[in-house]
């Protein structure tokens, strides 16, 4: 149960990371984010592999991440969101569709064609989880078909 919510935590915070891109004006922001193209995605909850996933991030998706991670499932607040410098630190709070509020931290690294963050989230019912999420660009273009269904 506990790793099953965990699992879901990660996959949800992770559907709706997007992209990286720095929290600074936007001039210099635009050579300064993760490069958009084909991306691998694996998910951990502690050391043990959860799942793993690729994602086509298009320009539009690069920009995403200023604005804090966060997915459709949640309503995410963070009183702490600093991306710059190649790191990565959040805190606040995540709520779901039933208004039951979870506190997250995320903490982590990025380049142009990586990245990884640690999650922690403690559950509605207070149990802390941990889990990580590792990001790697495979290729510059997306597949065709992977375009065009989106």
């Amino acid at each position: 149960m506990r790793s099953a919510v965990l699992a879901a935590s990660v996959l949800a915070l992770s559907s709706g990371l997007a992209g990286l891109v720095l929290a600074q004006p936007a001039a210099r922001a635009a050579s300064a984010t993760i490069l958009p193209g084909q991306w691998e995605y694996d998910y951990k909850i502690g050391p043990i592999p959860v799942s793993s996933e690729t994602k086509c991030l298009k320009p539009a998706d690069v920009e995403q991440f200023s604005r804090g991670i966060c997915t459709k499932r949640y309503r995410c607040d963070y009183t702490t969101n600093v991306v710059r410098d190649g790191k990565i630190q959040l805190r606040g709070t995540w709520t779901d569709k039933k208004d039951r509020v979870s506190p997250v931290t995320a903490e982590g690294v990025y380049a142009p064609e990586r990245f990884k963050m640690d999650i922690h989230i403690k559950t509605i019912s207070g149990m802390p989880l941990a889990g990580s999420l590792t990001a790697r660009r495979v290729a510059a273009e997306c597949p065709v078909e992977e375009t065009a269904s989106k």
